[in-house]
């Protein structure tokens, strides 16, 4: 067993200067670390909730649930006259 993987990180060396021109430079903004602790913080996808098994099975996707919701909130919204 004499591969990469079961040598010391003493006993590897460092990348050749032939290796470093043939890696491309990465200059894009979506690689860069965002600064600070926490930088997920504001972003915001929604409220998570659990639904029932039951319910899961009848809808079988989140969409139908979110649509399924949103025909409720019409109907309650049309009875209400509003």
């Amino acid at each position: 067993m004499s591969d990469d993987s079961t040598k010391k990180a003493s006993e590897l060396s460092d990348p050749t200067q032939a290796a470093l021109e043939e890696m491309p430079e990465i200059d894009e903004q979506r690689f860069r670390r965002r600064p600070g602790r926490g930088h997920h913080a504001n972003r915001r996808v929604g409220e998570i909730v659990v639904i029932d098994a039951e319910l899961w099975a009848h809808f079988g996707s989140a969409q139908a649930v979110n649509d399924a919701l949103r025909r409720v909130l019409d109907d309650a919204k049309k009875a209400a006259g509003s």
